[in-house]
């Protein structure tokens, strides 16, 4: 009787007595008994996930993936579009959504005014300034900020510079004389319809290929080429119905 009962003894004990002293050890409680989730080598071959780049979304691409700008970056970060108020308004517009502040600065302040009303009256992400008042704008990993530069052919060198996530986009609506130097210090362009002439600047400026060259007179409304000195791709905007009814439908000119 001893010896079975010290086998009893050396048992592991079970039900309550168990639990506590799994708690007692620091074990925590046992869950519920599942089947456990796996995978074999083949099936994880084919397993894929749907994760893109952190930003803007801009469009969608030739393949209709969407295209996206990394506009808040921890690095100075400065944008040109030669192209339409239209498609700097959705970037702005959606910039906004993403949690960046945007700061405009104009000379046309009536055409951004409808996009504060929108807003919140500039206390919900987006206020518009004169040409040369835009304040600091305290820009951080917390705040990212996003100046909109909207002056016209010839923008004057502003107060306010991209830096530490706060990012800069010039919008020119026609190549001008100082839109060579804009692009050289841009990181990032995008080019929508031009005349043959301004086509043809642009490609001895950026390195275009023939094709794209030949592309640029010719792109619809809401298509922009997008250029870093590495890659190009067309890209299409496709606009919200709310961005509809605020900004109407894709156009180059305004």
């Amino acid at each position: 009787m001893q010896g079975a009962q010290g086998v009893q003894g050396a048992q592991e004990p079970s039900g309550p007595r168990r639990a506590v002293d799994r708690l007692r050890h620091g074990l925590g409680l046992v869950g519920p008994r599942h089947g456990r989730h796996g995978l074999s080598a083949q099936q994880l071959d084919a397993l894929a996930l749907p994760i893109g780049d952190d930003g803007v979304v801009a469009g969608v691409d030739a393949e209709g993936q969407p295209a996206v700008l990394g506009i808040n970056r921890p690095t100075p970060y400065d944008v040109v579009l030669i192209g339409g108020l239209w498609t700097a308004q959705v970037l702005a517009l959606r910039s906004a959504a993403t949690g960046a502040r945007v700061a405009v600065e104009t000379g046309r302040p009536q055409a951004w005014m409808q996009m504060v009303h929108a807003m919140g009256g500039g206390q919900n992400g987006l206020s518009v300034y004169e040409v040369g008042r835009v304040p600091p704008q305290g820009a951080s990993a917390g705040t990212p900020v996003l100046v909109v530069r909207d002056c016209g052919m010839r923008p004057p060198r502003g107060r306010v510079v991209s830096g530490p996530w706060q990012s800069v986009l010039t919008l020119l609506p026609y190549l001008s004389p100082v839109a060579p130097r804009l692009l050289r210090q841009a990181r990032l362009a995008g080019i929508q319809r031009v005349s043959p002439d301004e086509a043809a600047e642009l490609g001895r400026t950026m390195g275009l290929s023939r094709t794209e060259v030949e592309s640029l007179p010719a792109l619809p409304d809401g298509v922009t080429l997008w250029c870093t000195d590495r890659d190009r791709q067309y890209v299409l905007t496709q606009p919200t119905d709310a961005e509809i009814g605020l900004l109407g439908t894709p156009r180059r000119m305004d």
